[in-house]
């Protein structure tokens, strides 16, 4: 693969302009709108359609960056081209996954057009119980159509036509996400159980599935639209202008002032009650990684209402990392808050009243007790799970007296 100095940007199927290597600069990178361009195909609520170009130094442009490779998958990546490609850098990331995105956002080289991705059977994945590490196949084979950030090993893939026999849009459908027994043991159940607490509370989420030996996540993708286009999908780290390495600056009162400038007013209220409600779960549940990446909105268009997406790689943090602390600061501190602090919060920032907030707490400890009846459950059919089952009750049961008054 040569080194292609520029790319086209997709929205959907639509040429939305294009992002190329300044010629001036080393390290620069530009985008600049098609003439043909409409407005509700700007790649991004922070780049409307304008005639001249957007300049980003040292990477690409934070919604481009949004989802480049991180972690095993950013490896095997490097392993696979960095030898063919000179000067392995972001554009050439996105040129290689640019194909197969979460968003909208597509990439190809100039008169091309995104390749359609092979399809797998889920089921397959679900019951599979071979030796085998079926998940380093699935890296193999998926790498390439896995434009998802993240350190967490995950790919993207397309469930085939027997399973989703409706589905006429040929893009992927779901995130796979595995991770290393060694370092981070249960963690797709883990993730799994906590999801299972914002969906008792009544917080919007993916749907999910557990594989039956419990190495694989498998997520249904939340931005894909039933019309089967994509969603435009943007995090918090683009809506405040920043690379993915800023994900843990900020606080959660910044989160709550970035709904209120890009959230549709006819959505913010709501926006604001998911905000807050999903802070309060992330320290029931001692979740140290609800950072600016792990929120984010949706839309249809540049021009249309945008609302939040749904809460995401919600995971209880505190069994790998028993002194760990919240991703971003709640009123100055990083420290997980007590009732009061939570109160207070909700109040200031999220502009909820006393007896909605007393609600909403309440909503966030039934979910975590629901959750925690899930575990056992699970605990009675599968034996082996029994010791990680009960060390995330007892995280559980913890975080939860932190939502309580004293």
């Amino acid at each position: 693969m040569a080194r292609n100095p520029t790319l086209d940007v997709f929205c959907n199927a639509r040429r939305a302009g294009s992002l190329s290597r300044s010629e001036v600069h080393e390290g620069d990178y530009l985008f600049g709108y098609g003439e043909d361009c409409r407005a509700g195909d700007a790649v991004s609520l922070t780049m409307p359609v304008v005639r001249d170009q957007y300049d980003s130094m040292n990477t690409v442009h934070p919604v481009f960056e949004m989802n480049l490779p991180e972690g095993a998958l950013l490896e095997k990546l490097r392993l696979r081209f960095a030898k063919t490609i000179p000067g392995f850098d972001d554009l050439a990331l996105l040129e290689i996954t640019g194909q197969s995105q979460i968003g909208r956002l597509r990439y190809a080289r100039p008169g091309a057009t995104p390749q359609e991705p092979p399809q797998e059977n889920l089921q397959r994945l679900l019951t599979y119980r071979g030796a085998d590490d079926l998940f380093a196949d699935l890296l193999e084979r998926y790498a390439g159509y896995s434009g998802v950030s993240g350190v967490q090993p995950k790919v993207l893939l397309r469930a085939d036509q027997a399973e989703l026999p409706r589905l006429t849009h040929r893009g992927t459908t779901h995130i796979v996400k595995s991770f290393d027994p060694r370092e981070y043991p249960e963690l797709a159940a883990n993730e799994y159980f906590c999801t299972r607490a914002a969906l008792h509370a009544g917080i919007p989420v993916p749907a999910m599935t557990l594989s039956d030996n419990r190495r694989l996540l498998v997520v249904e993708r939340f931005d894909l639209h039933a019309g089967g286009a994509y969603l435009g999908h943007e995090d918090f780290c683009v809506l405040s202008g920043l690379r993915s390495h800023g994900r843990y600056e900020g606080s959660y009162e910044l989160v709550a002032q970035r709904i209120r400038e890009f959230v549709a007013p006819e959505h913010v209220t709501d926006a604001l009650q998911q905000l807050f409600l999903t802070v309060a779960l992330c320290c029931g549940i001692e979740n140290g990684d609800a950072h600016l990446k792990n929120f984010a909105v949706l839309y249809e268009h540049a021009e249309s209402p945008v609302r939040m997406a749904p809460a995401y790689d919600l995971v209880c943090t505190t069994l790998y990392l028993h002194r760990d602390v919240l991703a971003l600061t709640l009123g100055g501190s990083k420290t997980f808050p007590d009732h009061r602090r939570l109160l207070d919060f909700g109040r200031r920032s999220c502009g909820l009243t006393a007896s909605r907030l007393t609600g909403l707490l309440g909503q966030a400890v039934s979910g975590i007790g629901k959750a925690r009846t899930d575990i056992r459950r699970f605990m009675k059919r599968n034996p082996d799970f029994k010791p990680a089952g009960e060390r995330l009750i007892e995280r559980f049961t913890r975080g939860v007296r932190r939502l309580r008054p004293e």
